[in-house]
């Protein structure tokens, strides 16, 4: 296939992703279909024209240290549009989706990459189409941009692509080679997309430890092996036992607040001590990537989500299948999005009780489950007929 071909299968992706979300804004600004367009997207807003009106008189907005302050850090990133003359919210919705559009065009990249371009095309399929991820991505909300940095960064630190046109591939002398700038530009990304959600800081440092432990698995001896394992044993018993018990507080603070709502579910349950939290883990790691349950089916509304759920799950499936193939072609890339996958659901399962922040929040994690179960169907399932014909 050529370099033209190539391109138009990416373009179609992204421009597939554009439309539907375009749709979304239309639908957003015109109808109260969408439920995502209030309640934090209007206290984002209100931010965003606060620290406009702060520039536009010539002063320098105070920018919050405070991590918890995620209205006003987003808001900040928001502000320029609200400098703009016309309608200041449909800029933010349509900037919003075009992030959106390049998080899928990432996705389709890498897949594309790691396996093939077959099966570089099904983990963007549900992202173009889920609604949730249309009318999330087409509000001004921040999932989006979590997202598309999520997707890039791994496209950048994994070396499974070039590096992208805008980025020189020799920097200066040549102890600055095209990988460093991948390093340094993934992990830049990582740490901006963490100012507006900085509770997964630790997953980045997971999955990014993880991925340089195997990829030099080779170097490390098995006596330096034992050496780090005996250090972290004894630094282990001395500061883990605080750590943990901060976490769990922080988890029971987390749990109580999103606790409310009519999608909240087993609203009784608190991982406060270490074996309540261990026993829940794998409970809460299943509702928050494949709720609502047929039982928990209230409204209309609730069935469009449940459609997606079972998406979630076929996905799951065929994520199995794929896993070990991806392996084989890439140790390093495998392993650190499969820690963060498996830490990062856990954890937001142990926090979350409420299916609507459930939908908004596991967006940062389906996207490698239909990753994994891409490749997964494209060594089950022909797809060389139908990609020919797209192509």
């Amino acid at each position: 296939m050529n370099d033209g071909r190539r391109l138009g299968v990416g373009g179609l992706v992204f421009f597939g992703a554009l439309a539907t979300r375009l749709v979304g804004v239309a639908a957003t600004s015109l109808t109260a279909l969408n439920p995502y367009a209030k309640a934090d997207a209007d206290r984002f807003a209100v931010s965003a024209a606060e620290t406009a009106a702060t520039l536009a008189a010539g002063q320098i907005p105070v920018i919050p240290t405070d991590p918890n302050r995620i209205v006003t850090l987003w808001g900040f990133f928001l502000s320029p549009l609200w400098l703009l003359p016309g309608p200041n919210r449909l800029y933010g919705r349509v900037f919003v989706a075009l992030l959106g559009a390049f998080a899928v065009y990432g996705l389709y990249r890498l897949t594309s990459a790691l396996h093939s371009r077959k099966a570089g095309i099904v983990p963007t399929l549900p992202l173009i189409c889920y609604p949730s991820f249309v009318f999330i991505h087409s509000t001004i909300l921040r999932e989006s941009f979590v997202l598309a940095g999520l997707v890039w960064a791994t496209v950048l630190l994994s070396g499974a692509v070039s590096v992208p046109a805008w980025i020189p591939n020799d920097i200066g002398p040549a102890w600055f080679p095209s990988g460093t700038v991948r390093l340094v530009a993934g992990t830049a990304v990582l740490g901006v997309i963490s100012i507006v959600r900085w509770e997964n800081l630790p997953l980045y440092a997971l999955a990014i430890g993880t991925g340089v432990a195997v990829g030099y698995r080779d170097v490390l001896t098995r006596v330096r092996i034992a050496v780090a394992a005996g250090v972290s044993t004894l630094v282990g018993l001395t500061v883990a036992r605080p750590m943990v018990r901060s976490a769990l507080d922080f988890l029971v603070v987390k749990r109580r607040r999103r606790s409310r709502g009519r999608t909240v579910y087993l609203p009784g349950f608190l991982p406060d001590t270490i074996p309540k939290a261990v026993a829940f883990a794998p409970v809460g790691a299943i509702y928050f990537l494949f709720t609502p349950f047929p039982w928990m089916v209230e409204q209309a509304a609730d069935v469009v989500v449940f459609v997606q759920a079972i998406g979630n799950v076929v996905a799951a499936g065929f994520a199995i299948l794929g896993v070990p193939v991806l392996w084989r072609r890439s140790k390093r890339t495998t392993t650190a999005l499969i820690a963060a996958f498996v830490v990062g659901t856990v954890l937001y399962g142990l926090v979350n009780a409420n299916v609507g922040a459930n939908v908004r929040q596991r967006q940062m994690f389906l996207w490698v489950l239909f990753l994994f179960a891409g490749v997964g169907v494209a060594e089950r399932v022909d797809l060389t007929e139908r990609f020919e014909r797209l192509s």
